[in-house]
């Protein structure tokens, strides 16, 4: 007898295997209660039980097969897989599988790094690219219900009893968690993105996934493609910032389909932690503040006005996202580092370089990290974001150096979604402002002679290393391998709340690659853009540079 010991997240199962051909299979299902799941093995079927660590996975040991079918069997007859599933001939495991779709884990093409990594982030699965999660939820319906069906309005979270996040190789399980709505625009949409928050029921527990409190599940309810947020963020991680992490998610609640999701980073006191100094805490994290757009005269485009936090309209411009551990501060007194911030930013040196007193490295904790973000801003068309709409940027202050960093976030609307004016692929960086608009903190780039040069080196890096039609199409063609069955099916389901209906369909995944209903494609807006930059600065997109030194993970030096 062979034992095989699988961990699981929290809990680990032991299985017992009667000889060495033999294959532990599991799938998540939902079969009806008088249902049982089997898998078919050279047409035989053999019975599989339900996991102690989530009810809806079904696990047991049967004769290996190079081709296997998982069925549902009730007193009607049997559902089996429309497709078969291949198992490669060393196998012992087929890891966390989903019932009715064809394969698990995908062959996703990598992005090259342009640059090596500027802080340490906290490395695990919560960047995953190459397969769907499944989480699922039983929660208080009656209040998440009550939360859908009038979104618009503010909600207590609803309480979640106990929630499984499964993936190929793991299961997490947590309890006493809150659900509720998130989001400001996309509440107006009837597929609500959600916010799941640990602990919010149960005070005396840690829970933690991924060494994060809390995460969202994002609708990405007005992009066909559900990818280009997710391209974004792998992009400015290529590159070498610190930016949120993302995986896709099937969501289910109660026992009911509610979608495909991008869960992604949500802001927690040790939010920071995990974007700069790889998970370890800093009793330096300071305050953090979310910059946001309303209209053209109302952005966080942190520009000075006086010492008056009252003339920065900060609730609704300027809002506080995280206290960090700095105790001094509250919601009255959080803009007065801010508007200092704005204060020195505005008086900045635009034509000195790094060693120059007044210059920019005095405010920012990295001019390099800085100009990445705004690097891939401009790249991506980011019509919504830090540059051109001056929103969507967590701007978190260092307690210790009184400097600050900048992390960009929210990009549903890149890759040319929501671009009015195709004018905007081939526009140089130099005029890539809203008309009539002032961006200080950019102009102190890209108006420099010490730094410019700098800017379009890196322009021109990250398009040679990854941000052009060779790199970028590859992977765009095998998500869309992986994401179609889940796109149809997500697309299938009812709409829960009032609001926009986007009435996408599976073949919107053409706006991978091309304009479909007036949007852009992803690959024609970067073909696009690339094409132009290397013909406004004279380069090519060929990789010709030398290869990266070899990067040596910094090991971050906790102080709490």
């Amino acid at each position: 007898m062979k034992l095989l010991a699988i961990t699981t997240g929290l809990i680990s199962i032991a299985f017992a295997l009667t000889n060495a051909a033999d294959v532990t299979y599991a799938v998540i299902a939902f079969p009806g209660s008088s249902d049982s799941v089997a898998v078919n093995v050279a047409g035989q079927d053999f019975p599989l039980q339900k996991s102690p660590m989530c009810g809806n996975l079904f696990t047991g040991v049967a004769p290996y097969g190079a081709e296997y079918r998982y069925a549902i069997i009730g007193s009607n007859g049997q559902k089996v897989e429309n497709t078969t599933r291949h198992l490669a001939e060393s196998a012992t495991t087929t890891g966390n599988e989903f019932f009715g779709r064809s394969k698990t884990v995908y062959d996703i093409p990598s992005l090259p790094r342009a640059f090596n990594p500027i802080y340490p982030a906290l490395e695990n699965a919560m960047s995953r690219d190459n397969e769907i999660s499944t989480i699922i939820v039983n929660a208080d319906m009656n209040a998440l219900d009550t939360i859908l069906k009038a979104p618009t309005e503010d909600h207590e979270f609803a309480q979640v009893y106990n929630m499984s996040y499964i993936s190929h190789d793991a299961i997490y399980n947590f309890e006493g968690a809150g659900i509720k709505n998130s989001g400001q625009s996309s509440k107006d949409m009837a597929k609500q993105s959600l916010k799941i928050k640990f602990n919010k029921f149960n005070k005396l527990s840690k829970d933690r996934l991924f060494g994060r409190r809390s995460f969202k599940l994002r609708a990405e309810a007005n992009e066909p493609t559900m990818a280009r947020e997710k391209l974004m963020m792998d992009s400015l991680a290529a590159a070498g910032a610190a930016t949120l992490s993302s995986n896709w998610v099937r969501l289910f609640v109660n026992n009911q389909p509610f979608g495909l999701f991008l869960m992604s980073d949500d802001s927690f006191t040790a939010f920071t932690d995990n974007f700069l100094n790889g998970g370890s805490a800093m009793n330096s994290t300071g305050l953090t503040i979310k910059g946001n757009a309303m209209d053209p005269t109302n952005e966080a485009n942190m520009v000075y006005k006086g010492p008056n936090a009252a003339s920065y309209n900060s609730n609704d411009v300027y809002i506080l996202e995280d206290k960090g551990r700095d105790p001094t501060v509250s919601k009255k007194s959080y803009m007065g580092p801010v508007i200092d911030f704005m204060d020195r930013l505005n008086k900045t040196v635009i034509g000195s370089d790094a060693q120059t007193p007044g210059t920019i490295t005095d405010l920012i904790d990295s001019a390099e990290h800085t100009m990445i973000h705004l690097v891939m801003s401009f790249l991506s068309g980011s019509w919504d974001g830090i540059w051109y709409q001056a929103s969507n940027y967590y701007l978190t202050q260092n307690r210790d150096t009184k400097k600050w960093y900048i992390i960009t976030y929210d990009f549903d609307e890149t890759f040319g979604n929501g671009v009015e004016d195709d004018k905007l692929m081939t526009t140089p960086y130099q005029n890539y402002s809203r008309p009539d608009s002032q961006r200080p903190l950019v102009d102190t780039f890209i108006k420099s002679p010490y730094y410019d040069p700098k800017f379009q080196d890196i322009l021109k890096t990250i398009i040679k290393r990854f941000f052009n039609v060779r790199v970028i199409k590859p992977r765009l063609e095998a998500w869309t391998e992986m994401l179609k069955e889940d796109v149809a099916w997500d697309r299938s389901l009812p709409f829960r709340s009032p609001g926009d209906k986007e009435k996408f369909t599976v073949k919107d995944l053409d706006n991978m690659f091309t304009t479909v209903d007036s949007r852009i494609g992803i690959l024609e807006w970067i073909s696009n853009r690339t094409t132009s930059v290397c013909q406004q600065l004279n380069f090519n997109d060929t990789d010709d540079l030398p290869a990266l030194p070899t990067y040596e993970k910094q090991v971050p030096n906790p102080t709490a």
